[in-house]
């Protein structure tokens, strides 16, 4: 009969308290998981605004571009790009757009920046590295698309100018 009275009090007291408390954290995770995303979704126009400027400034310039791929980069030209980024990340908000894998990723761009030895084929890598993970983040490639090699076009054909006041052949 006390066994019986246990079971009923049970079923009366413990099963609705478990069901309340899995309610209430489920309720909690949904709620918390819904404002997340009207956030993203609100920032979406300015992430992808801010994304466009990040690409625009890790487009590495004729200067390094022109290098053989184990020359070193001149420092004047890793300062400048160095101080393009950091102005994006900082004084532009940048930060707030990136994920943690973009973040890692454009601090390694940055540490490479500030290193005497930085090649120009190094400096290619962590700008790939990090366009892919912006690519992943946005959703244009897929996790088994950021992992494969992509096919790099030849070298171009035509003389490229170091320097925009050099004149047109």
């Amino acid at each position: 009969m006390a066994y019986e009275t246990v079971i009923e009090v049970a079923k009366l007291v413990l099963l609705p308290g478990v069901g309340f408390l899995v309610g209430f954290a489920a309720q909690w995770f949904l709620q918390e998981r819904k404002s997340r995303d009207e956030l993203v979704r609100a920032l979406a126009d300015q992430r992808a605004a801010s994304l466009c400027k990040l690409w625009e400034i890790t487009t590495l310039p004729a200067e390094v571009t022109a290098l053989e791929d184990s020359m070193v980069t001149p420092s004047e030209v890793r300062e400048r790009l160095d101080r393009s980024v950091l102005d994006w990340y900082t004084k532009q908000a940048g930060a707030l757009f990136l994920s943690w894998n973009s973040t890692q990723l454009l601090f390694r761009l940055l540490d490479l920046m500030r290193s005497e030895q930085a090649t120009k084929k190094q400096l290619e890598s962590a700008v790939s590295s990090l366009r892919s993970q912006l690519k992943l983040d946005c959703g244009v490639y897929s996790r088994s698309e950021a992992k494969r090699d992509l096919t790099r076009p030849r070298p171009s054909p035509w003389k490229i100018r170091v320097f925009d006041d050099e004149p047109r052949p």
